[in-house]
């Protein structure tokens, strides 16, 4: 880390530099000015990580180039050595995002070491929480935008996903991105939705799964034309019609739409095409059918619309990373 010295007492400044076994702690004195102003001028040619100042100074004491820094070089640190001891001095620099606030009138050659430990400790912390924030943030904006699509109503490894995501950030940021996606819902269905207060994200995201069961559940028993509901019941046809050669013009005529607009809205309510999702469920259907045992690959295959076999190979090898002969083989091993 790279380090200022700022004092206007260049026998305090000098001192300093000479009694601090900066090495040891990972630091490097790179440049030592007199007050503030001259720090300033120093920050705009040279790195430095730490400031190690005095107070009170002329032209800019060590307060006021704090203030300065904050929006200049707001990934600078502070160490104020000052002979004010008084609270509100301290209080202010704290405020300010001072690392730590010695004073130097009860400053003694044997806190060295234990001052340029604690430094390093708190900057390294600082690094730290920063970087997490970033992580967070990220990680926050990727749930926000996962969660206002709704392709996790109608993909249950979409859904898996994102709960596993939403476990990895504060209670309260869930419930912010969950009520968001609820309202957003809400906007299309015209029915209200409230998330109840609850006392971790896991009973949060037990309540989402609970509604979306719910939805499925009702969506073929009400006349709601909400498309939240419409697509409903499309995942629910294409799962009792999987065996069959499904068409898009089909589907549609289902819920009363046009082809064209049905295959729009389908893929900005699922985020893939009618085609895709249609061909991702039939090798699900064949996967599963692999794992019961009960028949052949090749039987699979024409169960679920492949009279050519290795077309259907190809297809499910595309969507499973594996062949079905390997896939199969699979679950016997770990069947045994």
């Amino acid at each position: 880390m790279r380090v200022l010295v700022v004092d206007d007492d260049k026998l305090a400044r000098k001192g300093l530099i000479s009694i601090m076994n900066w090495e040891k702690y990972g630091f490097e004195v790179v440049g030592d000015v007199q007050n503030g102003s001259k720090a300033l001028e120093f920050l705009k040619d040279n790195m430095v990580d730490v400031v190690f100042t005095d107070i009170d100074m002329p032209e800019i004491d060590g307060i006021e180039l704090m203030e300065r820094c904050r929006t200049e070089y707001p990934d600078l640190k502070f160490v104020i050595f000052s002979v004010y001891e008084d609270f509100r001095y301290a209080q202010k620099a704290m405020r300010l995002g001072a690392l730590d606030y010695i004073s130097k009138i009860s400053f003694d050659g044997d806190d060295c070491d234990e001052i340029l430990e604690r430094v390093d400790r708190k900057y390294k912390d600082n690094l730290l929480k920063k970087e997490k924030r970033l992580e967070d943030h990220g990680l926050r904006k990727e749930l926000e935008n996962a969660w206002m699509n709704t392709r996790w109503i109608y993909d249950d490894n979409e859904f898996g996903r994102l709960c596993e995501m939403a476990g990895e950030v504060e209670l309260r940021t869930a419930e912010r991105i969950l009520v968001k996606s609820l309202h957003h819902i809400q906007e299309i269905t015209g029915e209200e939705y409230e998330l109840p207060a609850l006392s971790s994200v896991n009973d949060m995201l037990a309540w989402v799964k609970k509604w979306k069961d719910e939805l499925y559940r009702t969506c073929l028993q009400t006349e709601k034309a909400n498309d939240i509901y419409s697509f409903a019941r499309i995942i629910l046809y294409i799962e009792e019609h999987v065996e069959e050669n499904l068409k898009s013009e089909d589907a549609a005529a289902e819920i009363g739409m046009s082809r064209s607009y049905f295959s729009t809205r389908f893929k900005e309510m699922t985020g893939d095409t009618f085609h895709n999702y249609v061909i991702s469920r039939k090798m699900n259907a064949a996967a599963c059918k692999m794992e019961k045992g009960t028949e052949n690959i090749t039987q699979i295959a024409s169960d679920l619309g492949y009279d050519n076999y290795y077309y259907f190979t190809k297809v499910f090898t595309k969507e499973y990373g594996c062949t079905p002969t390997e896939y199969a083989n699979r679950v016997k091993k770990c069947s045994i």
